[in-house]
């Protein structure tokens, strides 16, 4: 099991964008990616990364995800947690593209 740390990046990111006073994922991740600043953004997409990337099995990944994203209803997308994250670091790279 991964411990949830308040402050491990990767927690804070989900946690503080994607809670249950969202209206929807998409207007979460809009308001973040027009309100952060770039350098800010290519952190948590290091952070979300070395995430993906970690020694942890995919199960412990998911549970960390569906605990610190709990305004994000997953499994409605039709994707794992962990495809749904990548996504998540793909709008943000083509962001910080696009700036």
């Amino acid at each position: 099991m991964i411990e949830i740390e308040v402050f491990d990046p990767v927690f804070r990111f989900l946690g503080g964008y994607f809670h249950q006073d969202i209206d929807s994922p998409e207007s979460a991740l809009g308001e973040y990616l027009e309100e952060i600043p770039k350098k800010e953004q290519e952190h948590d997409i290091a952070a979300l990364k070395e995430f993906i990337n970690s020694d942890y099995s995919d199960e412990e990944k998911k549970d960390f995800i569906d605990e610190a994203a709990d305004g994000v209803d997953i499994l409605s997308y039709g994707v794992s947690p962990l495809l749904w994250l990548e996504q998540v670091i793909q709008k943000i790279e083509k962001n910080i593209v696009t700036l």
